[in-house]
């Protein structure tokens, strides 16, 4: 039923191959974020690290150009979409506009919001950089390709709007209280309180699956659909390791019935 009244059949076996192979990268990151074995960047840098060697010193960015180097490519992707493919369809300006103000956010976050004390390793930075810019080119591609298809017979597009809307104004506010815990000189990390960081430690990945959710509804393609799990089973990965970073670290302040990202939940 899902298939077959909600998202469109990609007509395509390289975005289909493209899909599964985004998703399971996905998983697999998922996975290693549970098990412990975290992406460095963040709180999760360790400069210490037994396998970072002398020659990997060389090639660590700040935090916030390797932010840049995150977002800035899947941002390009989306202008050049504006550029190479013909807008005729509604719901492919709708989804090439959301995926590329969503990057446009995340890069005027890094350069006017967030507040960075760290670093992280060059070839992380280059490997998320194009996953996202990977994973935006396919769903791209995907919408292109469906213009020729029937329409689904449930219309999500206006839906899946309004739901991008709420999760980007959600992660852009839970970001501001984020960036407003350390004052100028500030590098510590510290407990965020308020919004809905009251129940989750990890308040602005909850509004970013929002967003994915939205995103999802507005393409209805298999790829979205794929991505967009990937994306969830991702950040449930990275929430629990955070919230079992907050646990370490601050012991007894770190509220118990505080969950990693689903409020009540999870």
């Amino acid at each position: 039923m899902l298939g077959s009244s909600l998202f469109i059949i990609s007509s395509s076996i390289l975005v289909t191959i493209m899909s599964i192979v985004n998703l399971l990268g996905l998983v697999m990151s998922g996975y290693m974020e549970m098990s412990g074995n975290n992406k460095q960047y963040a709180k999760f840098f360790d400069a210490n690290a037994s396998n970072i060697s002398k020659n990997d010193e060389e090639h660590k960015l700040p935090s916030r150009n390797g932010m840049l180097v995150f977002y800035t490519p899947a941002f390009i992707v989306g202008l050049v979409a504006f550029t190479v493919f013909p807008h005729h369809d509604t719901r492919f300006v709708m989804v090439i506009y959301v995926l590329t103000i969503h990057f446009l956010k995340r890069i005027l976050e890094v350069l006017f919001v967030h507040k960075f004390s760290g670093s992280m390793m060059l070839n992380a930075a280059i490997t998320i950089g194009l996953s996202y810019a990977l994973s935006t080119a396919t769903m791209i591609y995907d919408q292109y390709l469906s213009q020729e298809s029937p329409e689904p017979s449930i219309d999500l597009k206006y839906v899946g709007l309004g739901i991008f809307l709420i999760g980007i104004t959600g992660n852009f506010y839970h970001h501001y209280i984020l960036s407003n815990l350390r004052k100028k000189g500030d590098k510590e990390y510290k407990i965020p309180k308020g919004g809905l960081f009251d129940l989750v430690i990890c308040a602005h990945y909850f509004f970013e699956i929002v967003e994915f959710i939205g995103v999802s509804c507005i393409s209805q393609t298999i790829s979205s659909f794929c991505i967009t799990l990937g994306t969830i089973l991702l950040l449930l990965g990275r929430s629990h390791a955070t919230r079992k970073w907050y646990v370490m670290k601050f012991g007894g302040k770190f509220h118990k019935d505080i969950k990693a990202v689903i409020p009540y939940i999870f």
